[in-house]
Parts: structure tokens; C-alpha cells; sequence
């Protein structure tokens, strides 16, 4: 039976995954041609994935020639030939081939959702719906800041989730946050300068700076930026996380939220919340936003990869009227970047309850999986020498070493065990040293069994 690893793929999707892994084991050799492949059946439950996974990996590769099929027999690997990849490709499949063999015992970096816990039969059914129902919409350009069921979905979404109350025309829906990104530089110009967190994800500022902006890394104190720190800095707008910051986890308390909001006010500047994460909060009630304390001075930004899936690639953002007013009359012209018929069977998917049934479900799938692997950490030898922080919310939590350690050492140490970790400390852009010591746990996809070998490990290293 054919096994691959499925922890170690990365950013891709499940059918991505198992499509390449088949590929290049075909075209190694390692499959011979005319063998024949696992039944979809078999394939999905020897490694816990959906049927409807391994049936897209497998219609991927009968396109492209790398499989075939007989008419009630099943699956075979095709007759390739090396000679005509040419050396480049060669190369390029033996580098893979050593990537997938590069099996972490635990992957703490590794911040995937759990895929088979997504509910593919509703999410079908909503998919053969849409397609009777909206079958004339299909024909049409998409609307440039999204179809208007969806908006109307979002905004309803938000007004029982967060609180909000927003205009569904200020809702703006794109093809992942990256876009969005792009769009608010539009509209702000090249000119403001962004102050971004630090410690903060660093993508955020790579995607701004590609854009042409100036950004500006502001250490974050125990309760986000100071707002001391934007006065007289030349920003015209931050860009925070003030409900679960990536990667310290620290909650902004209300006091220093409304000292940003006077910041903005004061200095006509804005605010880009992004509420990333905010849907796995494990205790109390959900943090609310800084748009709900002034719309004028805030953009909002939220995406459904982390609730959903990342190969749903939507995202979308809620524009004070002023923006919005400045969007239509300056980049009006643009066409939608999400297809119509992904929209219409997600806004279907929120309208009809079924995200917000999914959303409770995971956030107790997931509760219950973080206690588990914390209760592992607290039995095992390591406890003494850790501390675990910021562990009520999210996908991942801080473990602390109380012990003074050399962090890369000790990363590299991990890393010939196979142990892939990242301390906070990779997330500064200034040398902070009260990060030092600190290491990310994401937690969604790690095996318990195999975290009790990689504590003994870290234990040992210590």
C-alpha cells in the first residue's frame, strides 16, 4: 500500500499533496508502469483523508498521463519515459523526491487546520444547489468587490459573531488577503508609510514593501503598539491585530485601543485590523472589534483559509465610506477576483447556518485537542523547564524555557531529530531579547503519540 506523510506537505492542499507524491514516485521509478494503484477507497482510509481527495489527485493525474484506467478494474500507473523530461526536470523531481522523504517526527511550524473534519457532503450539496440556482449569475463578469449575497452574508456573519454593525456595500471580497493588501496601498498611496508589530508576520510586511510602501517595525509592549511610538514616526497607517497577535498571542486591552483610535483621529491616520484567527477563542466571550468603536478610522480584514480551508482562497475587508467612496470612483474598473459560483456556495454555506455550526464544532474539536497536547507537556520530564503562554486562543501557544539556552543551538539540535520548531524570536525584525527563550507550538496537526517522543528529545536537548 502506498503511504506518504502528509504532515510535511506544507502549504499545499490534501489532493495536491497525494497528486505530486504519486508523480514523482511514477516518475522515480519507484512505481512501475502498469502497476496498479490503491482503490480511492482504500487509498483515503489508509491515510484518513476523504474519498473525494484521493478521487482529485487521481483525476489530476489521468489528465495529465501520468495514470490510467480500466473499465471496472481499477487504477494503473502509466509507461513514462526519463528521456524527454529533459535535465532540468530531472533535477527538479529528484529535489522533490528528496523533500518528501524528509519526514519530521513533529512539525511544530506546521499550522494546518484538520482537513477531514471539513464537512465535504454539505458542502456538495450546497455546491449542486448553487449550480440549479444561480446557473444565469455564472454567465456574468463578477461584481468587483463581490456578489452581493455574499456581502449580505458576511455582514450578517458579523453582526452575530463580532458585534458589528457594517454596510454590506462597504464589504470588499478578494482572492486572499494578499490582494487585499494590494488594494488598500491603492487607496492610501505609495506614500503612507505602514507601521506593522513587532514581533509580527512577516509576509504582511513583504507584501506591503512589494507595493512600493515604507514600513516600519514598532516593538509591541505586554498590550500591542504604544501609540507614543507612531507619534512623530511618519506613519499614516498601522496595521495590528489587537484581538490575537501573531506570534505572542497577547490581547489588546481597550484602554490601548482607544489611545490608537486618538492616534488616528488626531493625526489622520488608519487603522488595518486584521482579525485573523480571532473564530478559536477557548474561553469567554470573542474579543470585540476596534471597527465597532469607530468605523471611520478603521479597515477591517478577515479570511475563511484559517475556519474553512487555505485552497479557498477568499478573503474580504470592510472599508470606512470614505475608502469605499474612493474605491468605486478609483478602482471601480477592476473585475472580481473570486469566482462567482465559489461565492454564491459560500455565502449559501453562512446563510443557511452551516458555517457557524461548523465554527463551534471545530472550536471545540480544537479545545479539546489543545488540552490534550498541553496535558502531555504537564506529564512529561520537560515541565519543570517550561513555561505555557497564551494557550485560550488560536491554533498555537508559546512555550517558554526558563533555563538560559542558545535558541538557534537548541533549534538546530531539534532539527537533526527532526524536529521542526520556531521561536518568537524568528519573528522580530529588531533584535528583542525579552522574545528570546520562546518557542511556537502550533499544535493543530501534531500527532500526540509522536509529541511524547519530541518532548523526551527537547527534555534531553535542554
Amino acid at each position: 500500500m502506498l503511504t506518504y506523510d502528509f504532515e510535511n506537505r506544507g502549504k499545499m492542499s490534501l489532493y495536491e499533496y497525494l497528486y505530486k507524491c504519486i508523480k514523482d514516485d511514477i516518475l522515480s521509478g519507484k512505481i512501475k508502469a502498469g502497476e496498479k494503484l490503491p482503490s480511492k477507497r482504500e487509498m483515503a482510509k489508509n491515510h484518513n483523508i476523504s474519498v473525494i481527495t484521493v478521487e482529485n489527485a487521481y483525476a489530476q493525474l489521468i489528465v495529465e498521463g501520468y495514470i490510467f484506467t480500466k473499465e471496472k478494474r481499477g487504477y494503473y500507473a502509466s509507461r513514462i519515459s526519463g528521456d524527454y523530461l529533459g535535465e532540468n526536470i530531472k533535477k527538479k523531481n529528484m529535489a522533490r523526491s528528496v523533500e518528501h522523504k524528509k519526514q519530521w517526527l513533529v512539525n511544530f511550524n506546521s499550522n494546518h487546520i484538520m482537513y477531514d473534519n471539513f464537512p465535504f457532503a454539505t458542502w456538495s450539496r450546497i455546491m449542486r444547489q448553487t449550480l440549479l440556482d444561480q446557473e444565469n449569475s455564472f454567465l456574468t463578469s463578477p461584481v468587483p468587490n463581490g456578489v452581493a449575497e455574499l456581502r449580505n452574508a458576511i455582514a450578517d456573519h458579523l453582526a452575530h459573531f463580532r458585534g458589528m454593525e457594517i454596510n454590506p456595500d462597504n464589504v470588499i471580497v478578494g482572492a486572499g488577503t494578499e490582494y487585499l493588501y494590494s488594494i488598500i496601498v491603492q487607496l492610501l498611496g505609495r506614500n503612507t508609510v505602514i507601521a506593522l508589530e513587532d514581533p509580527g508576520y512577516k509576509k504582511i510586511g513583504k507584501v506591503y514593501e512589494s507595493n512600493g510602501v515604507k514600513c516600519l517595525h514598532l516593538k509591541i509592549d505586554n498590550m500591542g503598539i504604544n501609540p507614543e511610538n507612531l507619534t512623530g514616526s511618519g506613519a499614516g497607517a498601522v496595521h495590528i491585530s489587537p484581538s490575537h497577535h501573531f506570534p505572542t498571542g497577547r490581547v489588546m486591552p481597550v484602554q490601548r485601543r482607544q489611545m490608537l483610535l486618538k492616534w488616528a483621529k488626531e493625526n489622520n491616520g488608519l487603522i488595518i485590523e486584521d482579525d485573523y484567527d480571532s473564530e478559536f477563542r477557548f474561553s469567554g466571550k470573542p474579543i470585540p472589534t476596534m471597527v465597532g468603536m469607530d468605523s471611520t478610522r478603521v479597515i477591517y480584514m478577515n479570511t475563511f483559509s484559517k475556519t474553512l480551508a487555505p485552497s479557498i482562497r477568499i478573503a474580504y475587508m470592510v472599508l470606512p465610506d470614505e475608502l469605499m467612496d474612493l474605491y468605486h470612483k478609483k478602482l471601480g474598473f477592476y473585475s472580481g477576483t473570486v469566482s462567482g459560483f465559489e461565492q454564491y456556495t459560500l455565502a449559501n454555506f453562512i446563510s443557511k447556518g452551516y458555517y457557524e455550526r461548523h465554527i463551534n464544532r471545530m472550536r471545540n474539536y480544537y479545545r479539546e485537542y489543545r488540552n490534550k497536547i498541553i496535558g502531555a507537556i504537564k506529564q512529561s520530564d520537560i515541565y519543570e523547564k517550561v513555561t505555557i503562554e497564551e494557550e485560550n486562543a488560536g491554533l498555537h501557544f508559546i512555550l517558554g524555557i526558563k533555563k538560559d539556552i542558545d535558541d538557534e543551538s537548541f533549534k538546530a539540535v531539534l532539527r537533526e531529530n527532526n524536529i521542526n520548531i520556531s521561536g518568537v524570536s524568528d519573528y522580530c525584525y529588531n533584535k528583542l531579547e525579552e522574545f528570546n527563550h520562546k518557542f511556537i507550538i502550533n499544535y493543530s496537526a501534531v500527532s500526540e503519540e509522536k509529541l511524547k517522543k519530541a518532548l523526551d528529545i527537547m527534555n534531553k536537548a535542554l
